[in-house]
């Protein structure tokens, strides 16, 4: 399964740097964009680097990208929309009790 996915690079939008103030650059070396760390003034490393860390909280500890995360949305068909609660208390009665105190 690992296998699958993508390593994580600086050049990913969810990719960030915690150092303050950004210490990632995106810099043009030999006519190819580099991600420049200028914390340690060299190449970042990406998912390796101890600052870099993906904002959606997607990367392994391997450094790979798991990708978007994919919910299952319960269909309308499973609620009941006509579903009374036979314990609720009636809303005429729910007014008279509200402002009252129990001693």
């Amino acid at each position: 399964m690992l296998s699958e996915l993508q390593d994580c690079t600086p050049f990913c939008e969810k990719f960030r740097c915690e150092r303050k103030p950004n210490a990632l650059k995106i810099v043009k070396q030999r006519g190819q964009k580099v991600a420049w760390c200028t914390w340690v003034d060299d190449e970042c490393d990406g998912a390796w680097c101890q600052f870099g860390f993906c904002k959606d909280r997607r990367m392994t500890d391997t450094g790979k990208c798991k990708g978007k995360l994919t919910k299952s949305v319960p269909k309308g068909d499973d609620l009941d929309d006509d579903f009374v609660d036979p314990n609720a208390i009636p809303k005429d009665i729910a007014k008279k009790i509200k402002g009252k105190r129990v001693r």
